[in-house]
């Protein structure tokens, strides 16, 4: 093979790092449905307050068709918030997972202490999350190895 570079095996291409975006997006959504929460252990969300769970419960919540869900909370009322996650930005050593509804998403992560309610961070990625993008990139790389492994090398050597 000319030319091989080591380094190539490792590095990936913007498209793999969207998929992989693609994935934690969908993953994080997934998660905020089952009520599980972004921090590193990936504690579940604590219940809403039982004002909000009814009016929640009843549909009074919001104006626009909303979600009833209340067990377990899933921070979709009207779905705006979890909809607004996407990936951006992908470079060939990174992808950005942009969440456009930030201020909402920031304010269910750390609300004020005079609120007392309790945290439902979906930003980041749990321990879990980030075993998921280790192992797809894993997974890129054992490829990249696989298909050079399939090449035939020659050697010219002089002696």
């Amino acid at each position: 093979m000319k030319n091989f570079r080591p380094d190539k095996l490792v590095q990936q291409r913007r498209s793999d790092w969207l998929r992989l975006g693609g994935k934690l997006a969908t993953t994080i959504k997934q998660d905020a449905e089952k009520g599980i929460s972004q921090d590193p252990d990936g504690k579940p969300f604590p219940p809403y307050k039982e004002s909000y769970a009814i009016k929640k419960a009843a549909g009074k919540a919001s104006p626009v068709g909303a979600d009833r869900q209340i067990s377990p909370p899933n921070l979709r009322l009207t779905g705006t918030m979890l909809g607004s996650i996407s990936p951006q930005k992908a470079t060939k050593d990174s992808v950005e997972i942009i969440y456009r509804d930030g201020l909402k998403v920031l304010g269910n992560a750390n609300p004020p202490a005079r609120l007392k309610k309790g945290k439902r961070n979906i930003f980041g990625l749990n321990d879990k999350n980030w075993g998921h993008a280790r192992d797809f990139i894993d997974d890129e790389i054992d490829q990249k190895i696989l298909k050079f492994n399939r090449k035939k090398v020659f050697f010219d050597i002089k002696v």
